[in-house]
């Protein structure tokens, strides 16, 4: 090694102790021009076969078309996505470790975890990939025929409709509890461990309401109220939107690629076009549409202060709940 850099040119020796100075982390193999040049690894923080995994895996496959190198989703889920996020933090910050995730584990696990395994400062958003919509939904023989009707009947009995949302401090609890402050209406919210445990009680009538997302409706004998959303979704374009009605409009659940804090920005920058020739493909487009997912690309800086924002919405609307750490 010391031989082949003594005979390098004075300035190339100079511009590469200049890069070592800047970049301590990135080595002549991982310089940005050949970025990427082997094997990255996708952390997925939920279990394998979920929306969010396929939209991972769709994602990883055209990543790596037109990169030329592989993008392997590997499933470390636990704790409401923060053990996926713990691996990250503690990864090398070289680029070849990314966490394609909801951003719950950053914005919403603060107020609901007790001790958080890493500190939101050891995450770099990258790019938004899309946003997961939810959605009302009750029984074909509910007698609630819709968000009107919901809102009534919550306020003739406070607390005498259930729901059933993804868990406590999930992007549907966070939500309804935002509609419910808005609208000054109470509910009797059951958490469950994601929207595959709270579907059968749903169908079973065990719960009055619940508050799924869109993709995971497919196939099931729901009658969907309203989108938790400004517009109507492509999936169901005859179903309402929050928006539509004139009811409060939630913060959807925010998906994309993380880094670990001190990846040099040259690297940031290369995934951020990634991601947006990803997000902007034909391929991802239709595997998204199959997902009943809408991808809706936003870059690093944009996609930072939405999840800034989300997070002092998140902390001003949980100062009023009664939410238990755990």
């Amino acid at each position: 090694m010391q031989s082949i850099l003594a005979s390098l040119p004075l300035k190339t020796m100079a511009a590469i102790a200049l890069i070592a100075a800047l970049h301590p982390g990135l080595s002549a193999a991982e310089s940005p021009d050949a970025y990427p040049d082997k094997r990255l690894e996708v952390i997925l923080p939920y279990a394998a076969g979920g929306g969010v995994d396929a939209m991972a895996r769709a994602f990883s496959e055209e990543a790596s078309r037109l990169t030329r190198q592989q993008w392997v989703v590997v499933n470390r889920p636990g704790a409401g996505g923060t053990v996926g996020f713990s691996a990250l933090a503690h990864a090398q910050p070289n680029g070849y470790t990314i966490v394609f995730s909801p951003a719950s584990a950053l914005t919403n696990a603060p107020f609901v975890v007790s001790k958080m395994p890493f500190q939101t400062e050891q995450i770099e958003p990258v790019c938004q990939v899309f946003e997961n919509v939810f959605a009302f939904a009750v029984r074909p023989d509910s007698p609630i025929k819709s968000i009107q009707d919901l809102v009534e009947k919550a306020k003739a009995k406070p607390g005498s409709l259930s729901y059933g949302h993804a868990g406590p401090g999930s992007v549907p609890h966070l939500s309804v509890a935002a509609i419910e402050k808005a609208l000054g209406i109470t509910l009797n919210a059951i958490g469950y461990r994601g929207d595959g445990q709270m579907l059968p009680d749903l169908l079973g009538g065990h719960v009055d309401v619940g508050v799924p997302a869109i993709s995971s409706l497919a196939g099931k004998n729901l009658r969907v109220l309203a989108v938790l959303a400004e517009k109507r979704h492509p999936a169901l374009p005859d179903v309402p939107s929050m928006g539509d009605l004139g009811f409060p409009v939630t913060t959807p659940g925010l998906n994309g690629l993380f880094v670990p804090a001190g990846t040099p920005q040259p690297i940031i920058k290369k995934l951020e076009g990634i991601c947006q020739q990803v997000v902007e493909s034909k391929a991802f487009k239709d595997a998204s549409a199959n997902l009943q997912q809408v991808p809706a690309y936003l870059n690093a800086a944009q996609f930072k202060a939405r999840l800034q924002a989300t997070y002092a919405e998140n902390a001003e609307l949980t100062r009023g709940l009664d939410l238990k750490k755990e």
